[in-house]
């Protein structure tokens, strides 16, 4: 079963964490019998914080515990990147930014609650995930998608009949990823598991917990991510990433496409300009 052998390496961690636990019970109950409401988590919701992770001010998380194979692959990234190649940025060939990047919003989402189902809709490439909340447990065979196979389970935290935290956990996650654009990627066999804890803290800001594991860590790594509420005088942009893309690959190089004078700029130091008489004899 696709990530089971993941949940089991990672298994004693997960024991310690909410997400974890009981994910496929049965919608809960208060002590009346009463079904407990579901929280509004209506309007817009936009990233604090900078494009990529930690966040700013929250850098408790240090950075990617990379295992010394993929601690290469970024240095190496690094090192392309400083020659103008956008390397480990998947995003950047207009990729989906996949589980758990989209998570970093690089433009807004918006929540939609529903019994069974929770919707996150993003704008970053009007992606949309879906957070089964109806008790189902995993299938058989998870086809995988970039965003995964969500199952998550409600939460009354402090007992007052609303639930107040959803906890989730997503497997049969495609690649290829990366964290953010920072040339962070995950492994290459796609056994990614992320936790996620997603609470309102005040009345405009949502607090996601995102634990993400994966082959190219040495242990889970967890960042809080936060997003600012907007519930007035809302905007929604559509964006299509190959509408406005600039950035061309052409085998191993990466060139910027100049659309005025129809020509391929170069972005490293050495790299030929390219005119359509040229483009075709690569």
């Amino acid at each position: 079963m696709h990530g089971n052998r993941r949940i089991a390496n990672a298994g004693a961690f997960l024991l310690t964490l909410a997400t974890a636990a009981c994910l496929h019970a049965a919608p809960q109950e208060d002590a009346s019998g009463a079904a407990r409401a579901h929280p509004d988590w209506s309007g817009q919701w936009e990233r604090i914080g900078s494009l990529n992770w930690p966040p700013e001010g929250y850098r408790e998380a240090g950075p990617a515990p990379l295992t010394p194979e993929y601690q290469a692959v970024y240095d190496e990234n690094q090192r392309l990147r400083s020659q103008g190649i956008l390397a480990g940025d998947p995003p950047a060939t207009c990729l989906p930014p996949g589980m758990p990047r989209v998570m970093k919003m690089s433009f807004p989402m918006e929540i939609v609650v529903t019994s069974g189902i929770t919707y996150v809709i993003a704008d970053w490439e009007s992606q949309v995930r879906r957070i089964y909340t109806d008790g189902r447990d995993w299938p058989e065979y998870i086809l995988p998608e970039f965003n995964g196979y969500s199952i998550g389970e409600w939460r009354d935290e402090d007992g007052d009949g609303v639930y107040d935290m959803l906890s989730v956990e997503t497997r049969g996650i495609k690649g290829p990823r990366s964290m953010d654009s920072t040339g962070v990627v995950l492994h290459e066999n796609n056994q990614t598991v992320v936790l996620e804890e997603i609470r309102r803290i005040d009345e405009n800001t949502l607090e996601n917990r995102i634990t993400t594991i994966d082959d190219a860590f040495t242990g889970p790594w967890t960042i809080h991510q936060r997003y600012n509420h907007v519930a007035e005088d809302i905007v929604w942009v559509e964006y299509v990433c190959a509408e406005a893309n600039r950035h061309i690959k052409l085998g191993d190089e990466w060139y910027f496409l100049n659309d005025a004078e129809g020509v391929l700029e170069p972005t490293r130091q050495g790299q030929p300009r390219l005119v359509p008489e040229t483009v075709g004899d690569r």
